[in-house]
């Protein structure tokens, strides 16, 4: 094996004696570099790769880790089988196939967009008589629930009816276990999958079946798998089964990085699940980063000490990491700051450069603000601005107001007029909409009048009324001179365009995102000079004429999901406010799961950085100023990080430092001093309810987390497991934030 430098704890791992292992590696710990050394070492000590197995997270990280292990091995060599669970799942899906356990699958995998259209058909079908209504105004609401419930009971093992008694759904969502049923006699009729079926049908096959255990178990001697926080039931069986007796299995993750609940993930089993099903099981770390310096470590470890699954473990730097520097930039325009100082960069730089989003609507304005800059961008998940419903109805309106629609043959206008109809829907069905946009596009004037001709008599009151707005929102455009910011804002109230947006979607998610999307495309209209609509579509031209250059390099622009297991030089951190985080998601209360959840998405994207971090935020007397800037007592834990880095031997803070940046000074030697009057940062300095916060210190009972919030009580369970339930009147004064 070639000679490599490695740190204590990566030789104790690649040494050790074939066993049982948890080992827990922070971001950036260099774990993909110390699992392929450990399987070399393996390979080396005479194990055949047909019975060594790794198991990763997705096919990006399976093909790095692939290559990653190849290179360490060398060219020609053999390598172990690296495969995703959801690939392991289908192998044995299709074995089952040609066994005849399971029945051949038709056409392709069921996409998200089937699953929400065959719901929409299904749904009505379980619903009791008082339901129906409900369902017609709440449509996008029981939908989501609808397709959560069936992927979340994918994840695990439980039948339908169990898994909707511990889900903590309300009773009107009695009818799931029922139309879980439904759904899967109409899957099996017609002989369809989904993606959680690669997994689901073939584990639950095994279990009914154990004379099939034969077939997948005690095949192997070594098994590795990665990311085990994000293990859901279902993944966490597949693996027991594989194993069998045999395999030695050792599992990797970060119980902090956390980041995939909503589909199932569930970190208890790194956290003592696995231990407990795998005896004598050992634990060993990686708790060295080798990515970023110590004002992100120390702003990272503050963070996440608020998390419910941290054990208190240090992420230390190396001490050849780069001195990675923070900005928290306060503004009131964001995209101007940051355009600002993109185009102060070279290109090497901007090529070098992320900017992890929360949400894709978040990019319309940023890709616009970029082209206007003729700053080149790479966009990773999302086919960008050009190329969304969003902006093909915009531009549509534009050429409405300009006189340019008269002018387009009719096919096109009837594309146009299709489309528009969706924007917001008219309420008619698709067969319907092509026949009505069909007949209106030979018209070449005179839209939104030929429209109220057209209404059959035989719609109901409420297509009539889409359709009247519909007719006068094609009205007040046609033909109209006026600045493009007037433009559309007549064109939203004529049409109640964001309210039939939020009613109108396949799912909340998606509808929440285009309103999003539209926003955003509005702020960009207020900010553009443009004084009319046809001003305004030649510039969106000039622009969208800059994305047809191919870049393949560029600023990368992502999300911050799609940013795990990723890094960059440097990293932007945009739209960092309680609207973006919180009040844009559409959800009605913010429960402490969702805010434990987004804390650790925060972490996860900024430990992205290598040389600089920049987090975008409003101004420090904002109230929407998000709440995890205040977690991280950034003033306080920037000054140790460059004390440190200065090589100083104390450091003058003016509040008390929290438990985790006392640890972490102690730890490089550093002595805190504090004015004389100093005192505790407490959440009331922060313009945040006590109750909003996951981890709170009581004066007499100790240290608790919120468990529950409703009205004007939240109930808070401490460490004893002693619930009670306090008055919000009085937190501030019986609460402190604490680590």
């Amino acid at each position: 094996m070639p000679e490599i430098s490695l740190t204590p704890e990566q030789r104790i791992i690649v040494d050790a004696p074939v066993a049982h292992y948890v080992i827990r590696a922070v971001a950036g710990s260099g774990k993909t570099t110390t699992l392929a050394h450990r399987i070399n070492k393996l390979l080396a000590d005479g194990y055949d790769p047909r019975r060594l197995l790794v198991l990763m997270f997705n096919k990006s990280a399976q093909l790095d880790f692939q290559k990653k292990l190849q290179s360490v091995r060398g060219e020609g060599q053999s390598i172990p089988e690296v495969r995703t669970f959801h690939a392991m799942g289908f192998r044995l899906y299709k074995r089952f196939i040609e066994i005849g356990v399971l029945a051949p699958y038709q056409g392709n995998i069921l996409s998200e967009r089937e699953i929400q259209f065959h719901l929409l058909q299904l749904v009505p079908q379980v619903l009791s008589p008082e339901q129906q209504n409900e369902f017609k105004r709440y449509k996008k609401e029981y939908l989501d629930v609808a397709a959560s419930f069936i992927d979340q009971c994918k994840s695990q093992l439980d039948d339908p009816h169990s898994f909707f008694k511990h889900s903590g759904l309300e009773n009107k969502f009695g009818f799931l276990p029922s139309l879980f049923e439904r759904f899967e006699q109409w899957r099996n009729d017609h002989s369809r999958i989904s993606y959680a079926d690669m997994l689901y049908t073939p584990v639950k096959t095994i279990i009914a079946k154990p004379e099939l255990r034969d077939l997948v178990s005690n095949k192997m001697d070594v098994i590795l798998v990665d990311e085990y926080q994000d293990t859901n039931d279902i993944q966490h069986t597949l693996l027991s089964l594989i194993a069998g007796e045999r395999a030695k299995v050792t599992i990797v993750g970060d119980p902090d990085q956390t980041i995939y609940e909503f589909r199932g993930a569930k970190p208890q089993y790194m956290l003592s699940g696995f231990a407990e099903e795998y005896k004598h099981c050992e634990s060993l770390k990686l708790s060295t980063s080798f990515r970023y310096g110590h004002q992100i470590a120390l702003l990272a470890n503050q963070l996440i000490a608020h998390s419910p699954y941290h054990d208190d473990a240090l992420c230390i730097p190396a001490k050849s990491n780069p001195h990675t520097a923070v900005e928290l930039c306060e503004t009131q325009n964001e995209l101007i700051s940051l355009v600002t100082r993109l185009a102060k960069h070279d290109a090497s730089q901007r090529n070098q450069t992320a900017i992890l989003v929360r949400y894709w609507s978040q990019t319309a304005n940023l890709e616009l603000a970029l082209l206007r800059a003729n700053l080149p961008y790479v966009l990773n998940g999302f086919r960008g601005i050009f190329g969304s419903d969003e902006m093909y109805a915009i531009r549509s309106l534009l050429q409405l107001a300009d006189g340019s629609f008269s002018q387009m043959p009719p096919t096109m206008r009837e594309q146009a007029f299709i489309q528009l109809a969706r924007f917001p829907h008219v309420g008619i069905n698709e067969r319907q909409i092509q026949l009505f946009m069909h007949q209106l596009a030979q018209h070449s004037s005179r839209w939104g009048h030929h429209v109220l001709n057209m209404i059959p008599s035989d719609l109901s009151r409420f297509q009539k009324l889409k359709l009247e707005r519909f007719a006068k929102g094609l009205s007040a455009l046609e033909n109209n001179t006026n600045p493009p910011r007037q433009l559309f804002k007549q064109y939203i109230q004529e049409t109640k365009l964001f309210d039939e947006l939020k009613t109108s979607g396949l799912s909340q998610d998606a509808s929440d995102e285009q309103v999003r999307t539209v926003k955003n495309l509005m702020a960009f209209m207020a900010e553009s000079r443009t004084e009319n609509a046809n001003a305004l579509l030649n510039e969106l031209a000039a622009l969208e004429e800059r994305t047809q250059i191919q870049h393949a390099q560029g600023i990368h622009i992502t999300s911050m999901h799609r940013a795990k297991g990723l890094e960059w030089e440097h990293v932007v951190l945009p739209g960092l406010s309680e609207t973006t985080f919180f009040s844009s998601s559409g959800r009605k209360e913010i429960s402490p799961q969702d805010i434990a959840s987004e804390r650790r998405l925060i972490y996860v994207a900024m430990t992205r950085a290598k040389q600089s971090l920049l987090m975008l935020c409003p101004k420090s007397d904002s109230k929407d100023g998000l709440r995890f800037l205040h977690e991280m007592q950034s003033e306080s834990a920037l000054h140790i990080a460059r004390s440190i880095e200065r090589q100083q031997n104390t450091a003058q803070l003016k509040t008390l430092a929290s438990k985790t940046l006392q640890r972490y000074a102690d730890t490089f030697s550093i002595m805190l001093t504090t004015p004389s009057k100093a005192e505790r940062p407490t959440l009331s300095n922060f313009d945040q309810a006590i109750w909003q916060a996951d981890i709170i210190e009581h004066k007499s009972m100790g240290r608790g987390r919120v468990v529950q919030e409703e009205g004007e009580t939240f109930t808070v369970q401490f460490d004893d497991n002693e619930r009670r339930v306090f008055s919000k009147r009085y937190a501030d004064k019986m609460f402190a934030l604490t680590d």
